[in-house]
């Protein structure tokens, strides 16, 4: 989406008081768009909208000024942060060295974080043919956001039409509806397949027609299931290959996480960025998928790390899964429910 003065003024003179302190040229073209990321080439710059919600209005022009200073500075050249150019250079700093790598490392972060959201929130979604017109309002409260409380406030951003936050969120879920793994077919015994009811024998589409938007609370809890079975599949397959063997047990895939295996097993089971957070990936669907079973159900759409069992009993499978992420010992609860 294009950022003119007269649709986003304070974004626009954002990019412009930033372009003027660094002595370079202003780009010709400034655009919104889905990704977590602010690029630069000549004459165009493109903001990622994660990043104009999320950060401050300073550490976004320092990253912005990162990206403008690059594209025209020689190869040789020492990147400053300085007004002014050529022979009347001023030496007034427009940020410091230590504001722009402190900026860089959040916008990172940031990045790291919306894809996180975007691949659990969105890919089931995606797998399953739909997209979240209402991603951007569950973005701003999920809880992968970080809360800085003291921090700056973003840049003034006036509301996004409607139709540009749901085109936007359908260009996200379109990128991971044609990576989506094939449904499996349905288990030919009852009880020993949790979906095969709801399956009814009838094979699914590999990859949806089209995607149509809905908002997350209207998302049927038999799509996440599917969703999370998918993923089970894929992940047990990609671990029997490992084996050699069809026979996969829980400690078979926590052995393997713990040797560093698990953005490997996404690798082979076909998910998208398998390098972003592999052991929750790996080991989040099968902590889900032995609760389900168990007649625990998520605490709501998007959390659905929480899961409610029967007696109203609470398992936060994130608080089972950190330590081994941070390469600790799994709890003997992890292993009891994988088991």
């Amino acid at each position: 989406m294009p950022v003119t003065f007269e649709g986003q003024p304070d974004l626009w003179l954002l990019v412009q008081d930033t372009a003027a302190r660094l002595g370079v040229s202003a780009p010709e073209e400034i655009c919104l768009h889905a990704r977590a990321e602010v690029a630069a080439v000549p004459g165009r710059l493109l903001l990622g909208l994660p990043h104009v919600l999320d950060l401050p209005a300073h550490e976004l022009a320092a990253v912005v000024a990162h990206e403008l200073a690059r594209p025209q500075a020689a190869a040789s050249q020492r990147l400053a942060f300085r007004a002014g150019g050529g022979a009347s250079v001023t030496e007034a700093l427009v940020t410091s060295p230590e504001s722009v790598a402190a900026a860089l490392v959040h916008s990172s972060y940031l990045s790291f974080t919306f894809e996180r959201f975007v691949l659990q929130y969105v890919g089931p979604l995606a797998a399953a043919g739909w997209y979240p017109v209402d991603l951007w309002d569950a973005w701003r409260h999920s809880r992968f956001r970080e809360r800085r409380p003291d921090a700056a406030r973003p840049v003034p951003l006036r509301p996004l039409p409607v139709e540009v936050e749901a085109g936007f969120a359908k260009a996200l879920a379109e990128g991971l509806a044609t990576a989506a793994v094939p449904a499996p077919p349905p288990c030919p015994s009852p009880s020993g397949c949790p979906t095969s009811v709801r399956l009814g024998g009838v094979p699914r589409e590999p990859e949806p027609a089209g995607l149509r938007g809905v908002t997350f609370d209207g998302v049927d809890d038999a799509v996440w299931e599917d969703a999370a079975y998918r993923c089970v599949v894929g992940i047990r397959g990609a671990v029997a290959d490992l084996l050699g063997h069809p026979v996969v047990l829980g400690a078979d895939v926590v052995a393997l996480v713990r040797q560093g295996r698990a953005a490997e097993l996404l690798r082979k089971a076909g998910a998208e960025s398998p390098d972003l957070f592999p052991v929750s990936r790996v080991l989040g669907p099968l902590l889900g998928d032995a609760l389900r079973r168990r007649g625990y159900r998520p605490e709501h759409p998007l959390a659905q790390h929480v899961m409610v069992g029967p007696g109203f009993d609470r398992i936060d499978t994130s608080a089972l899964i950190d330590p081994v992420e941070g390469g600790g010992e799994p709890s003997a609860l992890l292993l009891d429910l994988l088991s």
